[in-house]
């Protein structure tokens, strides 16, 4: 147990420093509607519900931010420690342990992230979590013999006292009840966490058939939870339902994006759509860029009730432009996801939340005016702890942004491809395929972005930037093929 804490201890010590030099905590946008829903009786289900309660809890017992943020470093310090011991089943020298803790820890976009008042902080909690779980779980596994696994797989260990004597061997229940915590959070999250969950369970089930009578109920009831509180829950506690119709607002910008290459491809009909929607022109001229679907729909002349009502029109438009121009669907995607798979950034870079503000941002207040004269006002305001860690950390946030070091530090598709570099090479090392699963979280968070995302935004690679650090020391492992595969 000493070393587990002794993790926990740095990673906490170091995100103190963040969560000082910042109190009560980093806002964005995002921040300021969480709080405007929780305080002023909006609570809509366009974010996670959870961390909307969450902030309200935290303004009513404190008045700030500072206790939801400080409890996401404790949760952030504890997680890191249980995943620090799983990679000592992996025979890696604490010190690399250690080590990458502390690279987490003071790197800008890995460190300052966890006291951001963001849905997305409870997310990577919950990817850690999910992967660190799985560290312990393949590590336990390792010390079966092949012949057990392959016994496990196909059915050959069917009485219970075998699969308690093999089958239990692989993971502990902890780990297995940690692997349930990670999906429900991710699920909590994000409305678009069950995606996520599902990526999960697939790649994990590729990696690990043997195990699939305890994977598939560890991630599919969480996702049917979600629905069940989205569909039956919410609405009778008076949670809205979502009503701007924002989550088609990728099929929109596919539309417009289409409309700017050849707008002779849609029909009359979806042309009057359109345009009882937005100026044609404005479909084209915000069309013209893929990066953002913010020109589109929130930047400009953009009417969603209109969108909703249309919405049939709407959707023949994209289907025409899937059907007659496939390669600009492809296009817009690749191009607005371009943080999940290009290891060199473009001139448009990753859009990144600053650290230096001053107050709710002039779109949060136009937005939302009741936050003028909300009783929280000061809970809007940057308070540091210590003047000194705030212009340090300032300054160490401002050097992390120059553009050469903006493919590693804030890339996300770079750590991607380091981790699955590093576990490749140790399945060939130890060559039990048990070792790929070390990468399935990464991959079904790198997947979900890919599969859908409005912008190249860091928030959304943030996962998978944490889990590519933190996995480093795999590098190092002394595993070797008879250390980890002893033949029954």
């Amino acid at each position: 147990m000493r070393f587990p804490l002794a993790a926990a201890g740095l990673a906490f010590l170091i995100s103190l420093l963040w969560w000082a030099a910042f109190y009560p905590g980093l806002m964005s946008f995002d921040s300021y509607t969480y709080t405007w829903e929780s305080t002023t009786g909006h609570w809509i289900n366009d974010h996670s519900i959870p961390y909307i309660g969450s902030v309200w809890l935290s303004l009513q017992l404190t008045g700030t931010y500072a206790l939801l943020t400080f409890g996401q470093i404790v949760a952030q310090a504890a997680i890191t420690g249980y995943l620090a011991a799983g990679l000592r089943k992996f025979t890696i020298r604490r010190r690399w342990i250690l080590g990458a803790v502390a690279l987490c820890g003071i790197l800008p976009p890995t460190g300052d992230f966890f006291i951001f008042v963001w849905k997305d902080v409870p997310f990577v909690l919950g990817a850690m979590l999910a992967a660190a779980a799985v560290l312990h779980v393949v590590g336990d596994a390792l010390k079966l013999p092949r012949e057990a696994r392959r016994g496990l797989g196909r059915g050959l260990v069917g009485r219970r006292e075998d699969w308690l004597s093999f089958g239990g061997a692989i993971g502990q229940r902890r780990d297995w009840l940690a692997f349930a915590g990670g999906m429900l959070l991710l699920v909590l999250a994000r409305n678009n966490g069950f995606l996520t969950v599902v990526l999960v369970a697939i790649v994990l089930v590729c990696c690990l058939p043997w195990l699939w009578r305890r994977i598939l109920p560890l991630t599919v009831i969480p996702v049917i939870f979600y629905f069940f509180l989205t569909s039956v829950v919410y609405p009778v506690v008076g949670v809205q339902a979502q009503t701007n119709n924002s989550a088609y607002t990728f099929f929109y910008a596919d539309v417009a994006y289409g409309y700017s290459k050849d707008p002779s491809m849609f029909s009359p009909a979806q042309l009057q759509a359109m345009a009882a929607v937005s100026p044609l022109e404005h479909w084209k001229s915000a069309g013209a860029q893929c990066y953002d679907t913010d020109p589109l729909t929130i930047d400009g002349p953009f009417d969603m009730t209109a969108a909703a009502a249309n919405q049939t029109e709407l959707m023949s438009a994209f289907t025409t432009v899937l059907k007659k121009a496939p390669q600009y669907v492809a296009d817009a995607q690749f191009c607005r996801s371009h943080n999940a798979w290009a290891i060199f950034p473009d001139s448009h870079g990753i859009f990144m939340a600053p650290v230096n503000y001053t107050g709710p941002y002039k779109s949060a207040t136009i937005s939302h005016p009741e936050l003028k004269h909300s009783p929280f006002k000061s809970a809007f305001h940057a308070a540091p702890l210590s003047k000194t860690l705030n212009h340090l950390g300032s300054w160490w946030f401002a050097v992390s942004r120059a553009p050469q070091l903006q493919w590693i530090l804030w890339g996300g598709a770079v750590w991607c491809y380091i981790c699955y570099a590093i576990v490749v090479r140790l399945t060939r090392k130890v060559w039990r395929r048990e070792v790929l699963a070390t990468a399935a979280v990464m991959a079904a968070l790198q997947l979900t972005v890919l599969a859908a995302t409005p912008a190249p935004l860091y928030r959304y690679m943030a996962g998978p930037t944490v889990l590519g650090v933190l996995l480093l020391p795999l590098a190092f492992s002394r595993l070797r093929r008879d250390d980890a595969a002893p033949d029954a």
